[in-house]
């Protein structure tokens, strides 16, 4: 690895105005400086170019693209690493923010060359950055490193444990894999990705928060997180049925084991969201999201989506349960 190594930052954007700015702030405002940015506005209507022009960093640098939509996700993502050089890449939400010393604290933890990614926990925030809750970190998580390589998929499979918007990524990994993934049919980009440089490398964990990640009600992964578990499911079969037989017990699965506990995870998908809908104080929506997992999830979802409805009653969330229950609460 080279001394001071130039860093990526990739921002797909559509109608954020109203956050990019600070988004752009909480980069410029990086202890380590040797980055670039590169905007690709995925066909705002809004003032999300005029925010952009108002920043006159050289290292930043914007792209306006006819609509894609998030189907096509990984493609405007790519369109943005096209058009970079760092030795290292990230992905970085347009309505979110980092802490100051993000940068600083991952690019050390390259000096290794068997690492291809490392990545942290974050905060949960609302449209005024006040501080939600926080992203469990997933500390029980047996192969949290990677290695031997491949092992992490043990976990990865059932648990998207990465924390997108705390990743960066080695280059050459990434080259090697296509850069992003999003194959036909699924809405989000970040995991198939994440299972795919599993192959590639060794992972690392910083228990330190690295980003803030906004919820509101524009936000595509709330807006569409359990229709991604949906078209996750197939994907992580597909995925497996294609390992080499070797690498296939690594992963300590069978095919069969494997499609039934990703049955269970599609309505634990349910009651996830409407965890977070409580913290929104979206009582409405957590509603229905709990009821969604009553339906059809396994005796722990179905008693938890229960105390779940009842929050949303009483207009409160349910992380004190959680806690006394030995998880990690969001807030």
């Amino acid at each position: 690895m080279t001394d001071n190594p130039l860093i990526s930052i990739i921002t797909p954007a559509y109608n954020h105005g109203r956050f990019i700015g600070r988004c752009i702030e909480s980069l410029i405002a990086q202890t380590y400086p040797n980055w670039e940015m590169v905007i690709v506005d995925d066909g705002s209507t809004d003032h999300t170019a005029e925010v952009v022009s108002s920043y006159k960093d050289p290292r930043i640098t914007y792209i306006y693209q006819k609509n894609r939509g998030v189907k096509e996700l990984a493609g405007t993502i790519n369109t943005g690493l096209e058009k970079t050089k760092g030795e290292f890449v990230t992905m970085f939400g347009s309505d979110d923010t980092w802490p100051d010393y993000r940068l600083e604290k991952q690019i050390p933890i390259f000096d290794d060359a068997n690492v291809v990614l490392c990545f942290g926990y974050g905060y949960l925030i609302d449209e005024h950055d006040k501080i939600l809750g926080s992203v469990s970190k997933p500390l029980h998580i047996s192969n949290l490193e990677n290695r031997p390589v491949g092992s992490a998929l043990k976990d990865l499979f059932l648990s998207h444990f990465i924390f997108q918007p705390s990743v960066l990524i080695r280059r050459s990994a990434l080259d090697k894999i296509g850069g992003y993934i999003q194959p036909p049919g699924l809405l989000a980009e970040d995991y198939p990705t994440h299972m795919a440089i599993a192959l590639e490398g060794e992972f690392r964990y910083i228990d330190l928060p690295l980003a803030n990640y906004r919820m509101h009600q524009g936000q595509m992964t709330r807006n569409h997180y359990s229709g991604m578990v949906e078209t996750d499911i197939p994907y992580v079969l597909e995925f497996f049925q294609k390992l080499p037989p070797q690498m296939q017990q690594r992963t300590g699965w069978t095919e069969s084991r494997l499609r039934k506990e990703l049955s269970k995870r599609l309505y634990n998908s349910y009651f996830e969201v409407g965890r977070r809908d409580l913290l929104a104080e979206d009582w409405g929506e957590a509603r229905q999201h709990f009821v969604n997992a009553l339906s059809r999830g396994s005796l722990s979802t179905k008693a938890k989506a229960l105390l779940g409805i009842l929050c949303s009653f009483f207009h409160s969330d349910m992380e004190k349960v959680i806690q006394l229950s030995g998880r990690t609460p969001l807030r």
